[in-house]
């Protein structure tokens, strides 16, 4: 009865159904695709203007840091941020921004870049935590 209202054929045994729902979840998990499709709706988060001293890193084989590039974050929001970066330097759609004074390594996607302009999306929305500390740290440095 259950499997007439999910749409499931009658044969269909239980651990079928539950390893195609996990399928479905490990699809959802994956990193979310930076290019915007039509007919999504687009969110807006609000920047912070903050100048801030950064490194992109290229990931090699076995996940290891291969390449490291100074840069310089422009603004940030949860969902991105805008980075000054050496227009003449190629780098690779995915990589991983970490921002001076931070431990944390954060998964980007570019989205955008024109001249030394590299615009980023976040893998994964920053917390709200992590944006108050960082506005804490640039206030208590005088650049805010």
């Amino acid at each position: 009865m259950i499997a007439a209202r999910l749409s499931i054929p009658s044969t269909t045994t239980l651990p079928e159904v539950a390893k195609g729902y996990r399928s479905e979840l490990a699809m959802s998990m994956k990193m979310h695709v930076a290019e915007g499709k039509p007919g999504q709706l687009a969110t807006a988060h609000q920047h912070y203007f903050i100048e801030r001293p950064c490194r992109i890193l290229v990931i090699g084989e076995h996940l290891k840091a291969k390449t490291k590039y100074q840069c310089l974050l422009r603004h940030i929001s949860i969902a991105g941020a805008m980075l000054d970066f050496n227009a003449a330097i190629l780098i690779p759609k995915h990589f991983f921004l970490e921002i001076e004074g931070f431990k944390e390594e954060i998964g980007c996607s570019q989205v955008h870049r024109e001249g030394a302009e590299l615009g980023v999306r976040f893998n994964m929305l920053l917390s709200p935590d992590f944006l108050r500390r960082l506005i804490r740290m640039q206030f208590s440095s005088g650049g805010i």
